[in-house]
């Protein structure tokens, strides 16, 4: 068996190149002098500076300064210094570990998982906080909370308003990070849902559920809303029907801004659901290479339907298109954007959905807070999080050029700095080496069969479950 040879090589021959790094903790002095930091918030480069990391944080950040005595100096001359990247709508589980170095690879230092089995998502928070396994730093909603079917994957069923209540209290009680609601959370649940959330101080994210109106789920104190809901439920509500609006919808992003209610577009996801993996998709086979025999039979699965029906396809480019139009508008009335991928390609997508951004009439600087200072800010954590400052926490990726000038520039990755591990060029081609060969292991068939239940819950499109 040829193949599994091959995999059995690979496999090997990453271990080897990869380990002990997840381990590997920065103990001596971190130095990176002459370099340019990006200040994500005020739009500027702060040239020739030095930033230097104690342990996994950032203990000064100097302009024309020096390295101190005995530090390991990175020389940054001609480089760009950002903070580490988010993606705000993750799936860890859809790939279960193999995607995690793929994360760290593209400079993906933090994840918002929204949808996992409880223990499973737990644990591997755990294991990335404390450096036993390399990968982000994760924030978890946890299983969802709504009456799905019962093969839809991820899930609590709750059915009454005290199933919902009960659910909201043990996922508390087990450190979930935020709850989160779909498309089919009864009205009725949903409600009790968001009251015993406030009760429990833990936010609500996630789809407007099918029976509660956009505006409702806005008052009722959801803090994001996940793809538009539906794909534009919320364009739409303020549109009036199915054509966009701008100056009808204007008033509504601005109260979305006053009340802080973030949006989550996933507009790669929404362009490629339909089409990944056929000549018509934009997702590189570069990027396919790395992608799990699961994935691979989820979209083909998804693309089995559509051909099926096809004018779906063509409501989906639409929603698509208008979804990046929306996504501006909305970013230009001061609603909080958020980089997310769903699911696409692990850390790849992130700069796939900034790309997206910018194309749509997005600045570069807006595009990059996307993934940077607005997590931080919607995470309450500007203070260790989301810009580079004394104190702060020391995820950070060095690039070959200016992303203020080029948002292409952040796929220009020369190293990654993850909670004070320094990776550079040759370390994160390793973890890309590894990420692939995990792939492989799986296209050969040894995936836990429950997840290759297709991925058809996120993007507002139902399609009949597979085997």
């Amino acid at each position: 068996m040829p193949g599994r040879n091959l995999v059995t090589c690979l496999l090997a021959s990453a271990a080897m190149s990869i380990a002990g790094v997840a381990g590997t903790i920065q103990t001596r002095t971190l130095a990176i002098t002459h370099i340019g930091v990006v200040d994500v918030a005020a739009g500027r480069i702060v040239t020739n500076s030095t930033v230097t990391i104690a342990g996994d944080t950032i203990s000064s950040v100097d302009q024309n300064g020096a390295p101190p005595a005995g530090a390991q100096v990175v020389d940054g001359q001609g480089k760009f210094l950002i903070p580490g990247l988010w993606d705000m709508h993750a799936h860890v589980q859809v790939n279960e570990k193999g995607w995690l170095p793929l994360y760290i690879a593209n400079g993906v230092t933090g994840i918002r998982d929204m949808g996992a089995d409880l223990d499973f998502i737990l644990d591997i928070r755990q294991a990335t906080a404390s450096g036993r396994v390399l990968g982000p730093r994760i924030v978890a909603a946890g299983p969802i909370l709504d009456d799905a079917p019962g093969d839809w994957p991820f899930r609590i069923r709750v059915r009454t308003p005290d199933e919902g209540r009960a659910a909201v209290q043990l996922l508390k009680r087990r450190g979930i990070d935020l709850i989160k609601v779909h498309n089919f959370t009864p009205r009725d649940v949903f409600f009790a849902i968001v009251d015993e959330a406030r009760r429990q101080q833990i936010p609500v994210a996630g789809h407007v559920p099918l029976k509660v109106t956009i505006p409702e789920g806005v008052d009722a104190g959801m803090v994001t809303i996940e793809h538009m809901s539906e794909g534009g439920r919320v364009w739409k509500a303020c549109s009036g029907g199915d054509q966009y609006r701008p100056d009808a919808c204007r008033p509504f992003f601005e109260r979305l801004a006053h009340r802080r209610v973030w949006q989550t577009p996933t507009l790669v996801a929404l362009s490629e659901l339909a089409v990944i993996g056929t000549p018509a998709s934009a997702i590189s086979r570069d990027q396919l290479a790395y992608a799990s025999k699961a994935f691979l039979e989820m979209h083909a699965a998804n693309q089995g339907f559509f051909v099926k029906q096809p004018e779906i396809v063509d409501i989906m480019k639409n929603l698509a298109d208008v979804a990046k139009v929306v996504t501006r508008d909305m970013a230009a009335a001061g609603v909080g954007i958020l980089a997310g991928c769903d699911a696409m390609i692990a850390g790849f997508c992130v700069h796939d959905e900034l790309a997206a951004m910018v194309a749509a009439g997005m600045t570069p600087q807006a595009a990059l807070q996307t993934a940077t200072i607005n997590p931080a800010r919607y995470l309450g954590r500007e203070m260790t999080l989301g810009t580079i400052a004394v104190g702060k926490s020391a995820d950070l990726v060095l690039l070959d050029g200016n992303p203020f000038e080029d948002i292409a520039n952040v796929r220009r990755i020369r190293a990654v700095v993850s909670a004070g591990r320094f990776l550079d060029r040759a370390a994160l081609d390793r973890l890309l080496v590894q990420a692939k060969a995990a792939a492989l292991r799986k296209t050969l068939g040894d995936f836990p069969r429950k997840s290759r239940v297709r991925f058809r819950l996120e993007q507002g499109v139902s399609i009949p479950p597979t085997s």
